[in-house]
């Protein structure tokens, strides 16, 4: 089933207890499919439980048509397919922990 991604400029996003932000958006090619995904990170330094973070990565899909149309208000979108094969999604998972350093990976 297709989505439409929305490309949005770079902003953090702070919660009470820290932050999050996109740190980029990339695409990887395999097995003949080009996948987009984006690397963030994660800052917990405002709880009263303590300190931490993570880096992360958000794979919305396959891409379909690369940066094809505009939403409502202007911004750019990609049609995308989700992944739902598991084997590629750890295929994927695998290459992303190694090449971008982050900890968990997730899907659309």
């Amino acid at each position: 089933m297709e989505k439409i991604y929305t490309h949005e400029n770079i902003k953090e996003v702070e919660s009470i207890s820290g932050w999050y932000r996109m740190e980029k958006e990339e695409t990887l090619e395999l097995q003949d499919k080009t996948y987009l995904y984006l690397v963030g990170i994660g800052i917990v330094d405002s709880s009263c439980c303590g300190e931490g973070g993570c880096r992360y990565a958000v794979v919305p899909g396959s891409i379909l048509s690369w940066k094809s149309g505009k939403n409502h208000k202007g911004l750019v979108t990609t049609s995308v397919e989700p992944v739902h094969d598991e084997k590629i999604r750890k295929e994927l998972s695998d290459i992303l922990s190694k090449r971008e350093k982050v900890s968990q990976v997730q899907f659309w």
